[in-house]
C-alpha cells in the first residue's frame, strides 16, 4: 500500500495549488451560493477538466473541512492529473475517518498501490528510509520517526526499520512503545539474539517478569559469548527472584579522609520466600560494623558504630517493585562500650522502607536515585531518612566491564536531631565495575558538605562546612538456589546461582 502519511505535494505543486484556489475563488461571483459552486465543479469533472476541478473543490473543501464526498472527488481529480502522492494523501484521510466513503477510500489507496511497479515502491521506501536517517542525523525525531513509519507501509518486512523506531522509542523513554516495536522487529527475524537480550531489559523494566524471562532465555543460544552471557546473567537475576530459598549479601568497606578512617560494613541474611508471587519473605540476618578511629576509654571518642548484630525479620517487596519493607528484632554485641551503649549486650531493632530507581538517558548517559527512611531502636529510638542521587555518563563500555563518571547528592535527616545525621552534600565521583556480570564496584567521591544546623543532645564541633574524599568497595550478591521445575524445563538447560 502507498504511504499516506509521508508522503504530499511539492512546494512548488502546493504554491500552484494555493494560486489555484485564489484565481477560482476570484472567478466565482461573489453572490453564488455553494450549491452552485459544488455543482460547477462536478461540470468541471464530467467534463474532464482536471485542473479547473480541483480548483474549485480546494475552495469548496476550505469552507468545509469535513466534507469527505468532495475529498474523494478531489482525490480522484489529483490522480487523473497523476498527482499520486497527493492523491493518496487524500485517500488516507478519508480512509481514517468512520463514514460511507471509508471503505471506497481504502480500495482506492489498494489500486495506487497495486497499479505500481516493485521497483517504483523499492526507490520511494529507500528514498524515505534516507530522508529519516538524514532527519535522525540532524535530531529531528518526529520528522524521522514519521519517515521510518511510511517506508514500512511500503515494505513491513524491513527488519532493521522496526528495530530503529524500537530503540528510538527507547531514548524517548517510551518503553511500551519500544516492547511493542522490538517484538515486532523480533518476529520477523527470530535469530536476532541482540534484539531478545533488549526486550528482556525493557521487560524488566516493565517489572514484567514473564516476558523478561522468555526473552533472556530467547537470547541463550547466540553465538555471540557476550550476549549469551548478558543473557544468562539477566536470566539467573530474573529467576532467582522467585526462588524460595535465598541468600543476599552486602558488603561496603570504606575509607574516609576527613577522619583518616577506615569503616567496615557486612549484612547477610538467609531467607525463604512461601510463594513466588507472594511480596512476603522471612529471614534471619547479621550485620557486622566497625571503624579503625573509634578508641575506648572514659570518655570515647566514636566516629561509627561498632557492632554485631543477628536476628529474624521479615520483608515485604510487592513483585515487579525496587521498593521493600524490611523489620526485624534481634540481639547487638557492642565490640565497644560507650555511653549509649554500656552493655556487652542489648536489643536491637529496626524498621526500614527502601527504594531504588535507575534510567537510562539515551546514549551513555545514566541517572539512579536511592533511599531509604526508618526506626532505629540502637540509636535511641531514632527515625532516620537517607537520599542518594546520582546523574553521569558511562565514560568507558566494553560490554564486560565498565567506568563511570558521575555527580552524586547525599541528603540525610533524622528525628533526634543529631547534627551528625542532618547533613547535606554534594561533589563528584567515579566508579569502576570491573566485570559486569558480577555486582561489584570500587567508587571515590570528591564532597563537600553542610551541617543543616540542627543540634539535639551532643553539640557539633566540627563548623558548618566540611570536604571529604570517600573510597567505597561495594558488593552485594543474591544467591538462590533452583527449583525442581528449573531442571526439567528443557528451555533452561544449566543451573544458574548467584
Amino acid at each position: 500500500m502507498l504511504s499516506v502519511s509521508g508522503a504530499g505535494c511539492s512546494s512548488a505543486a502546493r504554491r500552484a495549488a494555493t494560486d489555484g484556489r485564489d484565481a477560482a475563488a476570484r472567478a466565482a461571483p461573489a453572490f453564488e451560493s455553494r450549491d452552485a459552486r459544488k455543482d460547477r465543479a462536478y461540470e468541471w469533472i464530467r467534463a474532464k477538466n482536471w485542473k479547473q476541478a480541483v480548483q474549485s473543490l480546494d475552495a469548496l473543501i476550505d469552507e468545509e473541512p469535513g466534507d469527505m464526498r468532495l475529498r474523494m472527488e478531489r482525490g480522484y481529480a489529483r490522480l487523473a492529473l497523476g498527482e499520486r502522492a497527493a492523491a493518496a494523501d487524500e485517500f488516507g484521510l478519508v480512509a481514517r475517518e468512520p463514514g460511507e466513503f471509508q471503505a471506497q477510500a481504502r480500495s482506492a489507496l489498494r489500486e495506487i498501490g497495486s497499479e505500481e511497479t516493485p521497483e517504483a515502491r523499492d526507490a520511494r521506501r529507500d528514498a524515505l528510509l534516507n530522508q529519516g536517517y538524514e532527519d535522525l542525523r540532524k535530531g529531528e525525531k518526529r520528522e524521522a520517526r514519521a519517515k521510518f513509519k511510511a517506508a514500512l507501509l511500503e515494505d513491513p518486512s524491513r527488519t532493521e526499520v522496526v528495530k530503529q523506531l524500537g530503540y528510538m522509542s527507547m531514548a524517548d523513554g517510551d518503553l511500551l512503545d519500544a516492547v511493542k516495536e522490538l517484538e515486532g522487529a523480533h518476529h520477523l527475524a527470530p535469530l536476532d539474539y541482540v534484539t531478545a537480550l533488549e526486550l528482556g531489559y525493557i521487560y524488566d523494566s516493565l517489572h514484567d517478569e514473564a516476558g523478561a524471562e522468555r526473552s533472556f532465555a530467547a537470547a541463550l543460544p547466540s553465538p555471540d559469548p557476550k550476549t549469551r552471557q548478558a543473557a544468562a546473567s539477566a536470566l539467573k537475576n530474573i529467576r532467582g527472584r522467585t526462588r524460595p530459598l535465598y541468600a543476599d549479601v552486602y558488603a561496603a568497606p570504606s575509607y574516609t579522609s576527613r577522619f583518616a578512617d577506615k569503616i567496615a560494613t557486612l549484612e547477610a541474611s538467609a531467607g525463604y520466600k512461601p510463594t513466588a508471587e507472594g511480596a512476603l519473605s522471612f529471614y534471619l540476618g547479621g550485620r557486622y560494623t566497625q571503624d579503625s578511629r573509634s578508641r575506648s576509654g572514659t570518655a570515647p571518642e566514636i566516629y561509627s558504630d561498632n557492632s554485631a548484630w543477628a536476628g529474624p525479620g521479615i520483608r515485604i517487596q510487592p513483585k515487579g517493585f525496587n521498593a521493600s519493607l524490611t523489620a526485624d528484632w534481634g540481639i547487638s554485641w557492642n565490640l565497644m562500650r560507650a555511653t549509649a551503649h554500656p552493655r556487652a549486650t542489648e536489643a536491637d531493632g529496626r524498621v526500614l522502607l527502601s527504594d531504588y530507581h535507575s534510567w537510562g538517558t539515551g546514549g551513555r548517559g545514566f541517572a539512579d536515585a536511592g533511599g531509604s527512611v526508618g526506626y532505629y531502636s540502637r540509636y535511641r529510638d531514632d527515625v532516620i531518612g537517607y537520599v542518594q542521587l546520582r546523574a553521569g555518563i558511562k565514560a568507558w563500555d566494553d560490554g564486560s566491564s565498565q567506568f563511570s563518571l558521575y555527580m552524586p547528592v547525599n541528603v540525610y535527616k533524622d528525628g533526634n536531631r543529631d547534627f551528625y545525621n542532618n547533613a547535606a552534600e554534594v561533589g563528584v565521583g567515579a566508579e569502576f565495575q570491573p566485570a559486569t556480570k558480577l555486582s561489584l564496584r570500587v567508587r571515590a567521591e570528591y564532597l563537600h558538605g553542610a551541617y543543616m544546623g540542627i543540634e539535639g543532645r551532643d553539640r557539633n564541633p566540627y563548623g558548618p562546612h566540611y570536604d571529604d574524599v570517600r573510597m567505597v568497595l561495594i558488593y552485594a550478591g543474591h544467591f538462590a538456589m533452583p527449583s525442581a521445575a528449573e531442571d526439567t524445563n528443557p528451555t533452561r538447560r544449566r543451573r544458574f546461582t548467584w
